[in-house]
């Protein structure tokens, strides 16, 4: 059978869609990157924003059509939208055979065989996580350390570099998100099975790895009398010879642990790169959303982080428009910005998710105009930031490990087989580099004489190999 695989949302839906796929291309399946072609079209899905399960829900409309016309397919929904809807899909969507809930990837092939034999009953297709605090959770998180074990090392998101699940799951419960509800409680992987995944993954020729957790910095295991938090996780992964890069992200701001920034200047392949969301720079609206902590405390890890780790790169994330924000709030944001530098900022306007505290109990009042005035003047603070930060880099050389031609590149005539076209990669501090050179140079690293900047990017020429002065951290 051949497979397409769509996916959406986050790292962490990138890392499970490369872990379905070498799970059923271990099972005799074919991936496609056609959907016309495919007998099975899976989309692996998000529900973070209202716009993002639209986007599933079309796409769905698509392929049920083509069922419909005669087209023989078995068609998936996995994910964050599979655990939240659960049935709800097969019945706005006849044609989905499948609804597979995170926690239970492990079992698709399984599902995907009975849904094409036609011996799977309906109940028997809807495959979801339990609910929080069941019993049966132990065996779900072995199910998913094994499949992550269980990877192609060659099949990874960009060469020479791969996410690494440290552990998944949240117990924030911040009123405005359903992550907890669709992915679980926090749990951590034993550090071991992360140690020997991290040494195949090198072995094949790995040398960037990001560990990945929706609250990272919280990863803990028991080994007896002690706790493995994540500076001594990243003090272990730094000893896998061959690994030279090594990112974690996301981390929640409330409670920092002060040994991962000592971490991150003491250990050579740590890179110099954090990314804190803060969602608001006023203290009202932090409560409203029961974030934990507050804008004071906020700027403190903001502070210590700068102090401990000189050039970090720090990055956040921002909701416009939340119930009841004010313009005294929106402002306080704005202030945040412009105060903490940071070298970029996603920016969202708020959307309401089914099943959370803010979609219970808060009025989703501020005006969709307002909305996005405020979306748009939090972008425009944050492109003065970064413009002025990247600026900065300009006359310096940086370290960038090469991803692949930009998507300008993409965009232009096809050139000749191994011709000079513009490259992208990022610095060891997570910044955008563009550049010309061969499409061979993918996966590999290159020191990057900075000659211009935009708040997105730097953009500067190779250094050759004689003159390399050994690179700047960026």
């Amino acid at each position: 059978m051949k497979v397409y695989l769509d996916t959406m949302g986050c790292q962490m839906n990138v890392l499970d869609s490369e872990l379905v796929a070498s799970l059923l291309a271990r099972s005799g399946m074919v991936l496609t990157g056609e959907a016309r072609d495919a007998d099975v079209l899976l989309y692996n899905t998000c529900s973070v924003r209202r716009h993002a399960e639209d986007k599933v829900h079309s796409r769905l409309g698509w392929a049920c059509q083509r069922k419909a016309a005669g087209r023989p397919l078995v068609i998936g929904v996995l994910g964050c939208m599979a655990q939240r809807l659960g049935a709800e899909l097969l019945r706005r969507h006849p044609g989905v055979d499948i609804v597979c809930g995170p926690g239970r990837l492990a079992g698709l092939a399984e599902l995907i065989r009975a849904a094409a034999a036609g011996t799977a009953a309906r109940a028997d297709v809807v495959a979801l996580d339990p609910p929080r605090g069941a019993a049966d959770r132990a065996g779900d998180g072995d199910a998913l350390g094994a499949l992550d074990l269980a990877r192609d090392p060659a099949r990874v998101h960009l060469p020479g570099q791969a996410y690494v699940r440290a552990m998944r799951g949240c117990d924030r419960f911040c009123s405005y998100c359903v992550v907890p509800y669709v992915r679980g409680p926090e749990r951590s992987r034993r550090p071991e099975e992360i140690v020997e995944e991290v040494r195949r993954l090198v072995g094949a020729g790995v040398t960037q790895v990001t560990l990945l957790g929706q609250t990272v910095n919280a990863y803990a295991w028991r080994e007896g009398e002690r706790t493995v938090g994540l500076a001594d996780l990243l003090e272990r992964l730094d000893a896998v010879s061959g690994l030279r890069r090594l990112r974690f992200v996301t981390s929640y701001p409330g409670g920092f642990d002060e040994a991962i920034l000592q971490a991150m200047r003491d250990l050579p392949t740590v890179c110099e790169y954090l990314h804190v969301p803060a969602q608001s720079g006023s203290d009202r609206v932090l409560r409203a959303m029961n974030r934990g902590y507050t804008r004071a405390a906020y700027d403190g890890l903001i502070e210590r982080a700068r102090l401990v780790v000189p050039g970090v790169g720090i990055a956040s994330d921002f909701i416009a428009g939340f119930p009841g924000e004010r313009e005294s709030d929106h402002a306080a944001t704005l202030d945040l910005i412009r105060r903490a530098g940071f070298k970029n900022a996603y920016v969202f306007k708020y959307s309401p998710r089914p099943g959370t505290r803010a979609a219970r109990g808060l009025a989703d009042d501020v005006p969709e105009a307002v909305k996005s005035r405020r979306h748009g003047e939090l972008l425009t603070a944050q492109g003065e930031v970064s413009l002025a930060q990247n600026r900065s880099f300009v006359g310096r050389t940086v370290d960038v490990l090469v991803e692949g031609p930009s998507p300008r590149a993409g965009r232009g005539p096809a050139r000749p087989s191994g011709e000079a076209l513009q490259l992208t990669g990022r610095t060891r501090s997570d910044r955008i580099a563009v550049f010309d050179g061969p499409p061979s140079l993918a996966g590999t690293y290159v020191d990057v004489r900075v000659t211009d900047a935009t708040a997105l990017t730097l953009m500067g020429r190779v250094e050759p190999p004689a003159r390399r002065p050994g690179g700047g951290p960026g």
